[in-house]
């Protein structure tokens, strides 16, 4: 069975806000976290969509508009200003 890392959605300086507000998931260490031609540290758009999904989630859970995200993440992931 393949191990489980845990992935901050914003990593490097938002590392530590991402542990704070739980924004982390566990992925499959070779084939979804680092290795895999899917892998969020390989594949661009897919790492793109988890930070696209956490902020969601992250404004519904604390009630943020995009400007409040924006003040602790430093920028708005989604697409578009929701």
């Amino acid at each position: 069975m393949e191990p489980l890392d845990k992935h901050h959605c914003f990593g490097a300086s938002n590392r530590k806000w991402s542990e704070k507000y739980g924004l982390f998931v566990y992925l499959h260490h070779k084939s979804c976290h680092i290795f895999g031609e899917n892998a969020v540290h390989v594949n661009a758009e897919n790492n793109r969509k988890l930070q696209r999904y956490a902020q969601r989630k992250a404004m519904e859970r604390y009630g943020w508009t995009i400007g409040q995200f924006r003040a602790v993440f430093g920028r708005n992931y989604l697409e578009k200003e929701e």
